[in-house]
């Protein structure tokens, strides 16, 4: 009996023994292992652990199955699964979907894709592909499955692209009306700190190294105009540099004491600040990451090429599809049971694409 065959209590709890007696296996690590381990520096008990995704490999096959590798202009952009049997994919990270786009089958087989919804809130596309009697995913109510119980994202491949548990069950998260914080990581950066002046803006703080500390500027300086409009605030002159990018060159008027200078400031690059690089200390974070209506919160490592899959409980049923590595410990996907009421109005097109949104498969 494989371990998503069945569906019954009983059986669901001998999935269960089953599935954790191969974890003991692979948790029980051997003398060659050990070496191996102490050699390559990969540690056994860590889920990205080839031997630990192993375990799992009966667990996602009923998925994987169902799931394709989604590419645009010949990179990979995301996972997708398969809702309809006739050639009808779901995919994550629809704000980003352009250029040609190509779904690969499990079995190598390639088609292209054309858009034909998308939903916005939840960042999910639905593309169609010219294909036929394909397998569509065996979704189940995430509800079923309580705080703590395994969950593995599902590939095309064999194995698992991660597994971890559910941290947080299906929630509604309150909307906002900006859903995708702005990112100021590649606007140009001075290396001030500021506070409030009289007629400017008052540097009270230089970054040893920085384009300020290059440019001559010193503690107590005043910035009077920068690029030649006059500067009277500090959310105001943060708002103008955040216009510029790493290596542009900005006028800065600037009153020392009773004198009045005019320099030049070439622009460095932003640090990160420590909160993001303690997040991205896991894996590379998504470019969305806040602003889904619904989500579902497990803590498997789920790269952002591989959003956009199915996520399984331990009977193999399809509890939600993933849509954003969130944080260093939280990957989020919307649950199956906000996703299914969806899919006609994807197929159907009342959910078209917006103009700017425009796919081709030429």
């Amino acid at each position: 009996m494989r371990l998503h065959e069945t569906c019954s209590p009983r059986g669901r709890r001998l999935s269960r023994g089953v599935l954790l007696l191969a974890l003991g296996g692979v948790l029980a690590c051997t003398a060659a292992a050990r070496a191996q381990w102490e050699s390559s520096k990969v540690r056994p008990f860590l889920k990205t652990n080839p031997k630990f995704l192993a375990a799992f490999r009966a667990v996602v096959a009923p998925a994987s199955a169902s799931t394709v590798r989604v590419q645009c202009d010949g990179k990979d952009f995301a996972l997708g699964a398969v809702v309809g049997t006739d050639g009808w994919v779901l995919t994550a990270q629809a704000a980003d979907l352009k250029g040609k786009v190509v779904c690969r089958l499990k079995d190598g087989r390639e088609f292209d894709a054309r858009l034909v919804g998308i939903h916005e809130a939840h960042d999910l596309a639905m593309l169609k592909i010219d294909a036929h009697d394909l397998t569509p995913v065996d979704w189940r109510s995430s509800k079923e499955d309580p705080v703590g119980s395994w969950v593995a994202s599902a590939g095309p491949g064999t194995e698992p692209v991660a597994v971890g548990v559910i941290s947080v069950g299906a929630r509604k998260l309150p909307v906002s009306k900006a859903p995708v914080a702005p990112d100021f990581s590649n606007s140009g950066f001075l290396g001030i700190g500021l506070e409030a002046g009289d007629y400017g803006v008052k540097i009270n703080d230089i970054v040893r190294g920085s384009a300020a500390a290059k440019a001559g500027l010193r503690v107590n300086d005043l910035i009077v105009a920068i690029a030649g409009k006059l500067i009277d605030e500090p959310e105001l002159l943060r708002k103008m540099l955040q216009n510029y990018k790493p290596g542009d060159v900005v006028a800065l008027r600037i009153k020392r004491g009773d004198e009045e200078l005019d320099l030049k400031a070439q622009l460095g690059k932003r640090p990160p600040v420590r909160a993001e690089m303690q997040n991205n200390m896991g894996s590379k974070l998504s470019k969305r990451r806040t602003g889904f209506p619904d989500v579902l919160q497990h803590d498997s490592v789920v790269e952002p090429p591989n959003c956009g899959g199915p996520v399984v409980d331990l009977d193999g049923k399809v509890i939600g599809l993933n849509v954003s590595r969130a944080g260093r410990t939280e990957s989020y996907a919307v649950p199956a049971e906000v996703i299914r009421p969806l899919l006609a109005d994807l197929m159907s097109g009342r959910l078209a694409p917006p103009a700017r949104a425009e796919v081709t498969s030429k």
